[in-house]
């Protein structure tokens, strides 16, 4: 039984949900760019580090649905928290990767970060008021496409001035920031009971 007495307002909930999303879309996008800098420092060749975005890419596509479903049936903020915990994970060891074999476990890691979308999604039909879920779906996806887009203009001037291992220290920070503020504020969605059953929680009214 999950306790509805005190629900955090759906705008705070929002928010944490937006620093998330908004990290895996940059961690998604970043290495791109820069892959002949990460070649050039790691000492691999053209061909290897192709698998530092495939590892993140085939990790995500895997680990995302998977979320989803985990999140249905032991609690969305659970495994949120765990989902931000891994990518802030992988972000470091990526940043101390001392050779291309450790940067694509890493990604590898970072790539079950890819369930903070379905996550999201399912937290924001949860423990929204009925008129506002569809604006913020349609915010969260739109700040997944900005955010990756983002990641890709400064990935360069990033590298040029800080070294490209500032592509993994910037999001461990932010992730793992969302990781604890996801803990502390975003609250535990039911699981496992009738639709009916979620519509009595007193998280805001429909009109604020």
């Amino acid at each position: 039984m999950i306790s509805t007495a005190r629900r955090t307002h759906y705008r705070v909930t929002l928010a944490v949900l937006c620093v998330g999303v908004a990290s895996f879309a940059l961690v998604q996008s970043l290495t791109i760019p820069v892959l002949p800098r990460i070649q050039e420092e790691l000492g691999t060749d053209p061909t290897t580090v192709t698998w530092v975005v495939t590892a993140y890419l085939v990790s995500a596509s895997i680990f995302t649905p998977l979320a989803g479903r985990l999140g249905d049936a032991t609690g969305k903020e659970r495994v949120l928290v765990y989902a931000l915990g891994l990518l802030a994970l992988g972000s470091v060891i990526a940043a101390l990767a001392p050779n291309v074999a450790v940067m694509i476990l890493a990604r590898v890691v970072q790539g079950v970060g890819g369930g903070v979308m379905p996550l999201a999604f399912g937290i924001i039909r949860d423990e929204f008021p009925e008129p506002k879920i569809a604006g913020a779906i349609s915010f969260v996806s739109a700040l997944m496409g900005a955010g990756g887009g983002f990641g890709t203009v400064v990935a360069g001037p990033m590298v040029d001035g800080l070294g490209y291992v500032w592509l993994f220290w910037l999001p461990a920070i932010v992730t793992g920031a969302a990781a604890v503020a996801a803990w502390v504020l975003v609250p535990e969605s039911p699981y496992g009971l009738p639709v009916a059953s979620r519509c009595s929680r007193p998280c805001s009214s429909p009109g604020g």
